[in-house]
């Protein structure tokens, strides 16, 4: 919980090297240049410049080291440095340096604290306003506390200025940072955006970083992406940029540009063709339980507390269900068999009065566990009704995907947790129909495109990156051998092998080859998330 709210998770050594020697080859060789680093943690950045072998290339460096732990700071202050290099330290909060100090800077470097907004006291989260509102950001855009580290760093910059920063790749992927992509190609001439195979950070949960590079001037402007395999790549700069001219136009996420910009436009031509997958279904999220543990139980428990009345079917992880494109009676009655929590409680009709015996043991136990006190069951009356509780839907969507997205029909008729999006048809359209459309190399293709990624290649669609995707819709001719050959596929590879081209040709009139370039594009971008 500590770091979760402090954000600290210091910068590899190695990796701050190769930043900062980077970082002052770029600057323009003089008398003295001065550097802000917001976050100084234990230093590792002031250690990097000042081992630089490209600090020869300056008369004197003068540092300014930002951090509000007193300890930390005095730690950093504390390293051995190179002579020409005079570090002066601030212990206080970044935020509220950003209105206390105005200097300007050749160089604002560093790896932001990254804390989500609903860990931010009321101050935090004041000064954080204030600093998007300078640039005439919205509030939607600050999710996390680094956003504020980023947009305050614009207004840092000499004339000349570099930032350079490390951060989630939440930056090139989601909804919430579309402002400040736009803001930073407004600000600087040209950026640098540099992504990583190898995960920098192990602690914390295998998050993906980027390093963004911006240049108030340069002669060579634009937006230029580099992939670095290895960090000796970096360090040596043993790597080639390229531009996508594709990302040019607004509001397209910079994740764009593992593809080629012909193999972008290519796609996205036949995407303006296609309905999207709101014009087929409606589409909203399972149950929120606020507390899984307690609400979805296996057999076990509804006989140990008679629970037997209250329980209702569910399916809680997609986990549970790989390699289908139907929900059985049979793969639920293997769930329960297994033990696995499978029955959801709704106590949506138990009155107070009713609580007794077995069932009063069980409330009781929810209480010791302080499930009355999460923010969830706090808000409702009494905290252990879940609201909401919908009728089972005709199929699921998975929200969370490692090789591929799951849309299945809802053969069980169980309910689903809010792992998945219920799934009902729109008049005029059908089930069967939707599902093997859905599976095919140009509808996954965007699937990659539209979504993000986490750490460990996990693929995951907001409810409005789903509905935009293209569907190709066409009815099969036999879905009792397409399920077979669903459920007996060694791969997702093998299906589309098989199916692509009875989707695609008979939709958009594809060729093979058309076919086979599509699929190749989808094989990039899933490679890239699982950094094969």
């Amino acid at each position: 919980m500590d770091k979760k709210k402090s954000g600290s998770y210091y910068t590899p050594l190695r990796l701050a090297e190769a930043v900062a020697n980077y970082c002052l080859l770029q600057l323009s060789a003089g008398e003295r240049i001065t550097v802000l680093e917001p976050s100084v943690g234990d230093g590792s950045f002031l250690s990097a410049i000042s081992s630089s072998k490209n600090l020869e290339r300056f008369g004197s460096v003068l540092i300014t080291a930002v951090e509000r732990n007193a300890e930390e700071l005095d730690k950093a202050m504390a390293l051995p440095l190179d002579p020409k290099i005079e570090a002066g330290g601030f212990n206080m909060d970044y935020l509220d340096y950003h209105f206390v100090e105005q200097q300007l800077f050749s160089l604002y470097i560093g790896n932001p604290p990254y804390v989500k907004k609903n860990l931010l006291d009321d101050k935090q989260k004041e000064l954080a306003s204030l600093i998007h509102a300078e640039k005439g950001l919205s509030n939607k855009s600050i999710n996390n506390i680094w956003t504020s580290f980023l947009v305050s760093g614009l207004g840092k910059l000499d004339e000349n200025g570099i930032l350079a920063l490390i951060l989630p790749l939440e930056l090139l992927q989601v909804k919430f940072t579309e402002e400040i992509r736009e803001l930073l190609k407004q600000e600087f001439e040209r950026i640098e955006i540099f992504t990583f195979d190898e995960l920098q950070f192990q602690e914390c949960k295998g998050q993906d970083t980027v390093l963004l590079i911006g240049y108030k001037t340069h002669d060579e402007a634009g937006t230029f992406y580099t992939n670095i395999q290895s960090l000796d790549e970096l360090l040596e700069q043993r790597f080639e940029f390229y531009q996508n001219t594709a990302l040019a136009e607004k509001h397209k996420k910079w994740t764009h540009h593992f593809i080629s910009p012909e193999d972008y436009d290519f796609i996205e031509q036949l995407k303006i063709r296609l309905e999207p997958i709101s014009h087929y279904v409606h589409n909203k999220p399972g149950v929120v339980t606020a507390a899984n543990s307690f609400f979805i139980v296996n057999s076990d428990t509804i006989g140990q507390y008679n629970l037997k009345e209250f329980a209702r079917p569910i399916l809680q992880k997609g986990f549970f269900v790989n390699g289908s494109v139907d929900f059985t009676e049979q793969d639920f009655a293997a769930l329960v068999a297994a033990k696995k929590p499978s029955y959801l409680l709704d106590f949506s009709n138990l009155e107070r009065e009713d609580i007794a015996g077995e069932l009063s043991d069980y409330i009781d136990m929810g209480v010791k566990l302080e499930l009355p006190t999460r923010y969830k069951c706090a808000m409702r009356q009494p905290w252990y009704q879940i609201p909401n509780i919908a009728d089972a839907p005709s199929a699921f969507f998975f929200k969370r995907a490692h090789e591929y997205p799951k849309l299945l029909s809802n053969d069980a008729q169980v309910l689903v947790t809010d792992s998945a999006y219920m799934i009902e048809m729109r008049n005029g359209f059908e089930l069967n129909g939707f599902i093997f459309s859905f599976y095919n190399s140009l509808t996954l293709a965007f699937a990659e495109l539209e979504g993000r990624y986490y750490g460990g290649g996990v693929l995951e669609l907001t409810p409005n990156e789903f509905r935009v995707l293209p569907v190709p819709y066409v009815i099969p001719e036999d879905f009792g051998q397409y399920k077979q050959d669903f459920k007996n596929k060694k791969s997702i590879d093998e299906l589309l092998e098989r199916y692509n081209f009875s989707i695609l040709n008979t939709s958009l009139g594809l060729t093979q080859l058309e076919i086979e370039r599509i699929e190749s594009i989808r094989k990039k971008l899933v490679n890239k998330r699982h950094r094969n």
